[in-house]
């Protein structure tokens, strides 16, 4: 008679466990590859809803005049005013020297 190393219940539990260790793996997976295409499709449609967004401000602006475009943007108006007051003063200062050269 030939001498087992293992019953016939052993090899059952080692089998069983290998199958379950295997089932759960393909679970785990199929799950984990489910949620990430889930969060995938989320990052798409909010990237399409972002592209919606870019294209209506991009129409606002692009139908807006000179005017309505400084004082649509905050701080335009202010930083465009200050170079107008910028350059009225250099101007100033230029006309200044010029005129008082001719007087000289």
């Amino acid at each position: 008679m030939k001498k087992r190393v293992l019953t016939d219940f052993a090899y059952g539990l080692i089998i069983g466990f290998i199958a379950a260790v295997i089932i759960s793996m393909t679970i785990f997976g199929l799950v984990y590859v489910g949620n990430k295409n889930k969060e995938l499709s989320d990052n798409v449609q909010n990237y399409i809803e972002l592209q919606q967004v870019i294209e209506e401000l991009r129409e606002d602006y692009i139908n807006l005049d000179a005017s309505d475009f400084l004082d649509a943007i905050p701080g335009v108006r202010a930083a465009a005013d200050g170079a107008r007051d910028d350059f009225e003063r250099k101007l100033d200062e230029v006309l200044f020297r010029f005129r008082s050269r001719l007087s000289d």
